[in-house]
C-alpha cells in the first residue's frame, strides 16, 4: 500500500477557498469511485498551508488513476479553479505504508 501526500500553497487571501475546493476535489473523487482524501491543515510553516493523504493498493493502481482522473470532468473542472489560486505548483510524495 501506498500513501499519496499532495501539499498545497495558496495565494495570499485565497485560504479559505483553496480549502473549500480542495475538499470539493476529494468528494468528487469518492463519488467517481476513489478513495476520498484526507485533507489536512497546516498548523506550522506556510500560512494556509494544505496537505492532503489519499491511499491506493499500489503505485501502478495510482497511475492508473491519473489518466482516467483527467478524463474525469467532475473532478478537472475542480482543480481548473484550484490551480489559479496556488502560489507554486503542488509538491506531491508517495510513500510506501509499511505498518
Amino acid at each position: 500500500m501506498i500513501a499519496v501526500r499532495r501539499t498545497y500553497l495558496p495565494k495570499p487571501g485565497t485560504g479559505g477557498k483553496l480549502a473549500a475546493l480542495v475538499n470539493e476535489a476529494g468528494a468528487a473523487m469518492e463519488a467517481a469511485g476513489y478513495k476520498k482524501p484526507t485533507v489536512y491543515k497546516g498548523w506550522h510553516g506556510s500560512h494556509g498551508m494544505l496537505q492532503t493523504e489519499q491511499l491506493w493498493d499500489s503505485i501502478a493502481d495510482y497511475e492508473a488513476s491519473r489518466s482516467a482522473v483527467r478524463k474525469t470532468p467532475g473532478i478537472t473542472s475542480i482543480f481548473d479553479q484550484i490551480y489559479p489560486l496556488l502560489a507554486e505548483t503542488h509538491n506531491t510524495e508517495i510513500f510506501e505504508v509499511t505498518g
